[in-house]
């Protein structure tokens, strides 16, 4: 662990976090530190600089993965395959079951990036009583500031289970450094204390928040996260879901018993973010149903971004995502497991008899949400020399997007996350914002506490303003599709399917079939896609088939944890390895 000092204190001296200082970057280790720091937090634009570079990571765990080379966490689990799987791919080792201690990819990132960024945080909390603001500025600082140390060392928790707190500390360089891991329980608390003390110094993000602070973290950011990280310590698996662990080892990565009075305290913080009024859904069903859910990727600003992550201005998504004809580069494509798992309109699984599904036409009368998250075979979207629309078809032997073996092409492309009057290169740049956590995943976690503990109407509640917004059909008893049911399975499955709808993409998948230990059986699985073929009466058929390159994913229950990189274990005796590694 002597290294996180140096993975912090290297990090504090590159090039970009200081912009005004284009000579010599103030935090140079060839510079003395003090006198470093003396000059950054003496001036108060080099102040708000070193802040407002904490953030410049935020996004860096898990959507940045996703805008350069195809192995994201959709590729992690089963929403997508990449045509650059191949044995150099950060991700490859989780896919194949191979993941171990010494080779530190893909988590090695998450790691270092939280240790480094903890240490600005820190070195921003020593020098807070002299910084030369206006103290209201002082104390929003010291939120975003708090609320940033929180969001990285949680990221680390969830990759790792229970790690050092050390609280305010900053390690000198010639230090040894002996931390034992901290109870994951003890994280836990130590992440609330945390997001409640920034919320109370961070202002709301209507009306008290000014308009080019769009971004940076306000009370908003602290209540999602906090009621993320709830529904996290109420889940399977952590909520004394460790069964096969043993002694005190259990209690780094959860809970020694489990406790339904956790999932009541991931409801009141659900609750909490819904009660402020702050935050609705993009709803728009003209000129087709589910318009809202397309928007709501494309503006940047909007009612249901809680915790966005600043992108720029950019056509990146459809470089990554869009077909050949379109420029892109086809970096990851939806798997059809995937896609199945969309149901129709009527708001029933495609295997519901009533659900109105047809084999022949696999592609109509499908959940909006479908429909904008998938392009499939016969789609329009504007060419590069034309704004008008015109079809991709994706068939075997279609020209340029036909299904390709030695590009791993599934029949389908994503079309989340793009604008539609855009290709990869041409048409409209997009002021990109990631959500991190947004309004309608705070409702699914309302609804999935009070499943939990039973509540299943007031579950519904929550599921049909998501589906509304969507474009479902209310039916004839305006439910939306769902069942009066008090059979705990079927709320178990109806929840589960839409968290794997609505959040198709948006890195919720490979971390809730963890929580929920399903992923054993969801993640040994056969990557399957669409193999459609136009016949001579120019009518299509359509065949379900392994896709060609690495169909198969292997998940082993060790892989529920990430091992520690195998340096930091050898050099600090007190940090005890994760089970299995």
């Amino acid at each position: 662990m002597k290294s996180i000092y140096k993975i912090c204190f290297a990090a504090m001296a590159s090039a970009g976090m200081l912009a005004s200082c284009a000579k010599k970057d103030l935090l140079d280790p060839t510079v003395v530190r003090t006198l470093n720091e003396e000059l950054t937090f003496s001036d108060s634009v080099r102040t708000i600089s070193f802040v407002t570079a904490i953030y410049s990571e935020l996004g860096a765990n898990s959507f940045s993965n996703r805008y350069g080379n195809g192995g994201s966490l959709a590729e992690g689990s089963d929403e997508s395959v990449s045509r650059l799987f191949g044995a150099t791919q950060a991700w490859v080792p989780l896919m194949i079951g191979t993941l171990n201690a010494t080779r530190t990819t893909p988590y090695e990132k998450v790691y270092n990036n939280g240790w480094t960024n903890i240490r600005r945080a820190n070195t921003f909390i020593k020098n807070f009583a002299k910084l030369p603001l206006a103290e209201e500025t002082k104390n929003r600082l010291l939120g975003e500031v708090k609320f940033l140390r929180a969001w990285y060392f949680w990221s680390m928790v969830q990759h790792f289970g229970g790690l050092p707190i050390i609280g305010d500390k900053l390690y000198t360089l010639d230090e040894t450094i002996l931390e034992p891991r901290s109870k994951y329980e003890d994280c836990i608390e130590y992440l609330v204390k945390e997001l409640d003390e920034a919320r109370d110094l961070l202002p709301s993000p209507r009306g008290d928040q000014r308009p080019e602070d769009y971004g940076r973290a306000n009370k908003g950011f602290c209540m999602g996260l906090k009621a993320r990280i709830l529904m996290f310590a109420a889940s399977d698996l952590y909520n004394g879901g460790q069964e096969s662990i043993a002694g005190d080892r259990k209690l780094l990565v959860g809970y020694e018993t489990k406790d339904d009075a956790r999932w009541q305290r991931a409801l009141d913080a659900a609750q909490d973010v819904i009660s402020t009024g702050w935050y609705n859904l993009v709803e728009n069903n003209a000129p087709t149903p589910g318009r809202g859910f397309y928007e709501l990727f494309i503006n940047r600003v909007n009612d249901e971004f809680i915790f966005p992550a600043m992108a720029g201005n950019n056509r990146t998504m459809e470089a990554n995502f869009l077909p050949r004809s379109r420029n892109g580069n086809v970096n990851g494509c939806p798997s059809l497991n995937a896609a199945k798992r969309f149901g129709t309109n009527k708001g029933l699984p495609i295997t519901d008899p009533a659900s109105g599904y047809n084999p022949a036409e696999p592609f109509k009368n499908r959940d909006p949400r479908f429909t904008y998250t998938i392009i499939n075979n016969g789609d329009k979207w504007r060419t590069n020399a034309s704004s008008t629309a015109s079809p991709i078809w994706t068939y075997v032997g279609a020209p340029t997007d036909g299904m390709d073996v030695s590009l791993v092409y599934t029949g389908m492309f994503f079309r989340k996350f793009c604008n539609e009057s855009s290709t990869a290169n041409a048409g409209t740049n997009t002021d990109r914002v990631m959500p991190i956590i947004r309004y309608a995943d705070i409702l699914l976690m309302h609804a999935e506490a009070n499943i939990e503990l039973k509540n299943y109407e007031a579950a519904a509640e929550k599921i049909i303003m998501v589906r509304k917004r969507a474009g479902i059909q209310p039916g004839a008893d305006n439910r939306y599709g769902l069942k009066v049911s008090t059979d705990e399975a079927y709320w178990n499955s109806v929840i589960r399917n839409e968290r794997a709808v609505e959040l198709c993409l948006e890195d919720s998948r490979f971390w809730d079939v963890r929580r929920w230990k399903t992923a054993p059986v969801e993640l040994n699985t056969t990557i399957m896609r669409l193999k459609i073929t136009k016949g001579a009466d120019d009518k299509f058929t359509y065949e379900e088939i392994p896709v060609d390159k690495n169909p198969f994913r292997v998940f082993q229950p060790l892989h529920y944890f990430f091992p520690l990189p195998m340096t930091e274990v050898m050099k600090n005796t007190k940090m005890v390895q994760n089970p299995g590694y």
